[in-house]
């Protein structure tokens, strides 16, 4: 009988990159020919022109800054083209180069063809960069079943190592990004309860910092060309590796007639980088909120990524939290660790029977709609369908009508982002749905967002009063699934579809409540009331989480009063 080829967990970092499978009961690192498990995520090209990846690449960053590049992961999803010599190359590309190292690797190990992976990203990535990632998988000869966000991954790591009832909180600082999630873990299931970020803060702008103090401290000097510019950097990186694990730190430089020596400790470190530490507080403040918890609420936080190694970033963790954050797993690791893991329960692996994962959508969803202003209507303002730190698989409506008299056609503009303007936000996708002429106001339309663990948006639209109905499907990735596959997966979701309030069992319940109501008298009466409203306010919202915890209450209540009579 032909076996499936083995589903690999890979971690496609800023700075290093590693790829795992779960075999046994447990997540393993695939550690390369030189006995290495973390591949540096750096590219360049050799004296005979040949691609170089990882290490090779790694130790020709200064001697040879213009056929080497690193930390392109920052650049996923945007235009920006990166020079190999008479090569050019977007992020992507460069970042496919990476993993099929990490593939090769793999196969070598495993004794088999890899051809199937989950990737993680980080939560903060918008689609566009996630289409990239997705992207960067396909050109390396991978298909991405997949995507994961670090945090989750992070979360699964430990969720599998310590199994208790908690809640913690996931710190991810890597070399080019910040996530922070909440998780809820109870009875084998990891919950994700909100997810934040700054796609733009990591480790390397902590080593842009101090090469900026460096260059103050030298105001006569300033590095020409690539090859002292690299020089410098790499000093900066070596002041700050160093003082992870010490607490001065000295670093020398000769160039431009110069010769240059910086003494640098962990207080003035902490006083220089005092502009990136006030940025990874509004992420933690962001995702507590979404999730509905106080600090007091946690039962722990971890650091994830390496560059939570820095004792200002550790002391700015303990400070904000009062405690003492965890760090057992690999920093550097225990995202792979996790990717692993995710592979393990995408396989359907007997021994992640008992684990269940419920994630979380980091982005708000929605459309351009338009607003009344005085005697006339301004359009760009986005209305918002499927929030963000909704948990996936996930469908919502919102209902809109028109604007102007005999409309004949409305435009639907597909948006991701939080802003008030859609021009603030990221244009996903835009069609345009006919409908009858009437008065301005009197054509309804349903707008529904459903969105998949797949990655894909169906946008449906349905003109009140007709029976059929345009639609829009979205993928993150174009191509990554069949339309067979898209179809079979929506058609899974076609529960999600019915609104909760005509659900057999909310309908049920609040007829079971109202006739308990009919029976009791007074103060009973007057809490089954409450609790009833509550439970079709919930309904009405359409929040999973609210209907869940307004649905318990009022079964709490109707379990109290219950005399055993019918």
């Amino acid at each position: 009988m032909e076996t499936a080829t083995p589903l690999v967990g890979i971690d496609l970092g800023t700075s290093n990159s590693a790829v795992a499978w779960f075999n046994e009961g447990q997540a393993t690192l695939i550690a390369d020919g030189q006995k290495h498990v973390l591949t540096p995520s750096v590219v360049g090209l050799d004296d005979d022109g040949h691609f170089i990846v990882g290490e090779a690449a790694k130790a020709r960053l200064v001697s040879h800054p213009a056929l080497t590049h690193a930390s392109f992961k920052r650049y996923m999803g945007t235009d920006k083209i990166f020079a190999l010599g008479e090569h050019r190359f977007r992020a992507e590309e460069l970042s496919a180069l990476v993993l099929r190292k990490l593939k090769a690797d793999a196969e070598v190990a495993l004794g088999s063809p890899v051809t199937r992976a989950v990737i993680t990203v980080p939560a903060w990535f918008n689609d566009i960069q996630r289409k990239a990632v997705k992207a960067a998988g396909h050109l390396a000869g991978l298909t991405v079943e997949r995507l994961v966000n670090e945090p989750t991954a992070a979360s699964l790591a430990y969720g599998l190592a310590d199994n208790r009832e908690q809640k913690f909180l996931v710190f991810d600082l890597g070399g080019g990004t910040f996530d922070v999630s909440i998780v809820d873990m109870f009875e084998g299931v990891i919950e994700v309860r909100a997810s934040s970020g700054d796609a733009r803060l990591g480790g390397d702008d902590f080593t842009d910092i101090i090469r900026q103090w460096m260059l103050s401290r030298y105001p006569n000097y300033q590095p020409s060309g690539a090859q002292e510019e690299a020089q410098l950097v790499d000093a900066a990186e070596s002041l700050k590796r160093q003082l992870t694990h010490q607490a001065q730190a000295t670093a020398t430089l000769s160039a431009g007639g110069h010769e240059m020596t910086w003494t640098l400790d962990n207080e003035t470190l902490t006083e220089i980088c005092q502009p990136l530490l006030a940025r990874l507080k509004q992420p933690v403040i962001q995702a507590l909120r979404d999730a509905r918890f106080d600090i007091s609420d946690l039962d722990d936080v971890i650091l994830v990524g390496g560059a939570t190694r820095m004792p200002v970033v550790r002391q700015l963790a303990a400070r904000m939290f009062g405690r003492f954050p965890r760090a057992e797993l690999n920093p550097d690791e225990v995202v792979a660790l996790g990717a692993g893991i995710q592979a393990g329960l995408a396989s359907l692996d007997a021994a992640l029977d008992d684990i269940v994962l419920t994630d979380v959508m980091p982005y708000s969803l929605g459309i351009e709609t338009a607003r009344r202003n005085g005697d006339r209507y301004d359009s760009g303002y986005f209305l918002p369908i499927i929030e963000r730190n909704s948990f996936v698989p996930v469908s919502m409506f919102r209902s809109i009508s028109t604007v102007y008299d005999n409309q004949r056609q409305l435009e639907i503009a597909v948006f991701q982002g939080e802003a008030r303007r859609v021009a603030e936000n990221i244009l996903l996708d835009k069609f345009t749905l006919d409908i009858p002429p009437r008065p301005a106001g009197e054509v309804t339309v349903d707008v529904r967002f459903t969105y998949t663990l797949d990655g894909i948006l169906e946008v449906e639209c349905k003109v009140d009063g007709q029976e059929s109905a345009a639609s829009l499907v979205i993928e993150r990735a174009p191509g990554s699934l069949s339309p067979e596959e898209i179809k079979q997966r929506l058609a899974q979701l076609d529960a999600l579809k019915i609104h909760p309030r005509d659900r057999t069992e909310n309908r049920q319940l609040l007829a079971q409540a109202s006739l308990r109501y009919e029976q009791t008298l007074g103060e009973r009466r007057h809490l089954i009331d409450h609790y009833s409203a509550q439970f079709e306010q919930a309904l009405e919202s359409q929040d999973l989480r609210e209907i869940a915890l307004a649905r318990q209450a009022l079964e709490q209540i109707l379990a109290q009063f219950d005399d055993g009579l019918r």
